[in-house]
């Protein structure tokens, strides 16, 4: 995991850029490196819940799914501060996925057909003051904003 933060110039919001190997190993240590970048804005318990959610669904979901091939691929996160949101960001040369079209998984009727898991991207949806999909150049770009209130 390479780490690189900061801000580019006096006006700029402050950020975190993580280069992660596309395992599963990486998902910890981002967590962490993530909750220490955003510690001095001191967030409620509730904006860093849905930080965390957001970031390990969203990876999980790239490592787990984004490619097929097996190979060495490296999934660019960057999160920035603003004064009404932190913005995640995220980008890979994994297979094309847009979140906004993925369909909401259906409703189980009874308890026995009820199947764990299938609900991350319907809770990412839910926890983002806004959300946004590009593919450009063979790379996927989802930015996920969060409200800080």
């Amino acid at each position: 995991m390479q780490r690189q933060a900061g801000a580019d110039a006096p006006s700029a919001a402050p950020h975190l850029r993580l280069a992660l190997n596309n395992e599963r190993s990486v998902l910890e240590p981002a967590r962490l490196a993530v909750l220490q970048f955003l510690s001095p804005w001191a967030l409620s318990a509730q904006v860093i819940y849905r930080v965390e959610l957001v970031l390990e669904e969203i990876l999980v979901n790239a490592v787990s799914y984004a490619f097929p091939d097996g190979g060495a691929h490296s999934i660019e996160l960057a999160v920035e501060v603003h004064p009404d949101s932190v913005v995640l960001r995220f980008e890979d040369d994994g297979v094309a996925f847009d979140p906004l079209q993925a369909p909401e998984p259906p409703e189980p009727t009874t308890i026995d057909c009820a199947k764990p898991g299938g609900r991350g991207l319907m809770l990412v949806r839910k926890f983002a003051k806004a959300l946004a999909y590009e593919r450009s150049q063979g790379r996927n770009h989802v930015t996920i904003d969060i409200a800080r209130h």
